[in-house]
């Protein structure tokens, strides 16, 4: 059996390309543009996960396709891509809800747990694989499997029709995903004057038994694909700056609401005036009462979209005009 080693040359050359040059280019650009973050052991597991794939795309064009041998290295390259694409997208974090994929913005951090697609990327690649070993054995014994139903197929090329069904499947759910996405809006109202509550419990001079509250209302709009699932939302509210930093610090935490639970905002729907309640310090109250200032809300949520785990740090910056 002659080796081809032109075939593994190119071949090499072309994986290497696929495993460890585009995915290297990507990372560079969208760390370059703070779009995402990647852990530099995350990227040397994929240059090691690279060299492996490469080794294994020229150990299988050594032969020629007509052979058993070809035929059982293309099913160990073929699941070998499988749990590479695995481990691209954060399948190898067992016992964790989140992925390895961490979008931060000077005012947006996403934590992405991408493991729904991680596994379809390697039950499709598993079918696919079939397919070779398959098509080794019949090499091998020199007879062809056939599944009867109406008409007599192979069984290669069943697996191999599975395989592309899957991954029509994959293709359609990003799909899906990047429409639903389009189509999910937040919008957050500024505080009016009734959504304030200030008591000071019958002493004006006495802060310390004052109970001032901050109602911000905010609407979603979801008519995307998929509901967003156990919604829980924290919110901590800042100063950046103020007109009189000696009665209302600047920089300082005032006030916070955690632990908020929303449930479920279904698909196709929008959801108008949801509230959310914050108890501002009672030592703040009679500066924010009567200090305009700037303030920073700190809004923190996880949720179930798309079987995709989600956990966003989102910071807001709003004019404050004092109701005093």
């Amino acid at each position: 059996m002659e080796i081809q080693y032109g075939k593994m040359i190119l071949y090499g050359i072309l994986t290497a390309l696929f495993y460890i040059a585009l995915p290297l280019v990507v990372i560079y650009f969208v760390e370059l543009y703070n779009i995402m973050t990647f852990n530099q052991s995350f990227i040397t597991y994929l240059i090691v996960f690279g060299c492996i794939g490469i080794a294994l795309s020229m150990a299988r064009h050594a032969f020629p396709e007509d052979t058993s041998a070809n035929r059982i290295v293309a099913f160990i390259s073929a699941m070998y891509s499988g749990i590479y694409l695995f481990y691209i997208f954060g399948g190898f974090t067992p016992g964790v809800s989140y992925g390895t994929y961490y979008i931060n913005t000077p005012t947006i951090q996403v934590l992405l747990g991408l493991q729904m697609i991680a596994w379809l990327f390697l039950i499709s690649t598993g079918i696919s694989a079939l397919k070779y070993l398959i098509e080794a054995i019949e090499l091998r014994k020199k007879r062809e499997y056939t599944v009867k139903a109406k008409k007599s197929f192979r069984l290669s090329r069943v697996f191999k029709g599975l395989g592309t069904l899957m991954s029509l499947i994959i293709m359609g759910y990003f799909l899906s995903l990047v429409f639903s996405g389009m189509n999910l809006n937040f919008n957050l109202h500024d505080p009016e004057p009734e959504d304030i509550s200030w008591d000071d419990g019958g002493t004006p001079l006495n802060a310390t038994d004052d109970a001032f509250n901050m109602t911000l209302r905010f609407d979603v709009g979801n008519q995307g694909l998929y509901a967003i699932y156990d919604v829980y939302l924290d919110l901590y509210i800042f100063t950046l700056d103020t007109d009189n930093p000696i009665f209302l610090p600047e920089n300082t935490l005032i006030g916070q609401s955690p632990g908020n639970y929303y449930g479920t905002y279904h698909a196709f729907t929008n959801t108008l005036n949801q509230s959310l309640t914050a108890l501002i310090n009672p030592l703040y109250a009679p500066g924010l009462a009567t200090t305009d200032a700037t303030l920073k809300l700190q809004i923190s949520f996880t949720t179930l979209y798309a079987n995709i785990d989600i956990s966003v740090n989102l910071s807001i910056s709003i004019p404050w005009t004092s109701p005093i």
